[in-house]
């Protein structure tokens, strides 16, 4: 075996012992992209394959990359060790950097505000001094499903359109919240026309029935305007959230606005 071949090999090696260390890691990443902070219906309307694939580059291929760059054999034993904890360092940064993101955009909340339910990111919450809300008293449900009410007065316009002004969306903004169960015959009203929408989309039609089966009138269907992918939340007349099924078009705005007459 030539010199440059087993430098390579050696290389391999190390990068290879590297990914599996990193891997370990990914698996206790993905847990709590999938479980803690992007549970359904956010994984899919609120970006958490985004988030997954960040996690991704930062620990399975930023770290192994770096250490077959910066390993060599044939230096001295503390110059290996200190080049590798120089790549251990510069990993955590960046797995610190890309869970900070990942964490921060994490869904907290589904809040119906006007005609449709939206996805709150803690940002919103975090913007307004308020860190880890906590909804229970809005919901039981994870996520919280919570009712923003009207505004009433002029001093709530007020506060509403100055928190508007700092980019603090109003479904956002917590003076206004209400539990959604008992607002949830009010939000009911604003249910889309189901038979009108699987008349002409036949891959929803079908996934709609793999949730409720075949009686679909039985159920209220409702908007869910997200990031990535609107969807309809599925409730029974007690206002228990069933499931959800993606909306026909993939493109999340033009999409859902051209669909907009079925959803009166």
């Amino acid at each position: 075996m030539s010199e440059l071949s087993e430098k390579l090999m050696l290389k391999l090696k190390a990068s290879s012992i590297h990914l599996g260390l990193s891997f370990l890691v990914f698996i206790v990443i993905l847990y709590f992209i999938l479980f803690e902070w992007y549970p359904e219906p956010f994984f899919t309307a609120q970006g958490g394959w985004l988030g997954i694939q960040i996690m991704a580059f930062v620990d399975l291929v930023l770290g192994p990359a770096l250490t077959f760059i910066v390993f060599n054999h044939l230096k001295p034993r503390k110059e290996i060790i200190f080049d590798l904890s120089i790549v251990v360092v510069v990993q955590i940064a960046a797995l610190l950097w890309g869970g900070y993101n990942v964490y921060t955009q994490r869904p907290v909340a589904l809040v119906f505000w006007a005609n449709a339910f939206y996805t709150v990111t803690s940002v919103d919450y975090s913007d307004q001094g308020i860190e880890n809300p906590d909804f229970s008293r809005y919901s039981r449900n994870v996520p919280a499903l919570i009712y923003s009410r009207p505004v009433t007065t002029r001093l709530e316009n007020t506060v509403s359109m100055e928190l508007t002004s700092k980019q603090i969306p109003v479904y956002a903004q917590v003076m206004f919240y209400e539990p959604f169960i008992e607002n949830h015959s009010e939000v009911f009203k604003y249910q889309i026309d189901i038979d009108e929408v699987i008349s002409r989309h036949v891959d929803l039609k079908a996934d709609l029935h793999e949730l409720v089966g075949d009686d679909v009138n039985r159920y209220n269907y409702i908007m869910l305007n997200a990031k990535y992918q609107n969807m309809i939340l599925v409730f029974d007349d007690d206002g228990n959230l069933i499931g959800e099924v993606k909306t026909p078009n993939h493109d999340r705005v033009t999409g859902w606005t051209s669909m907009s007459a079925g959803f009166q």
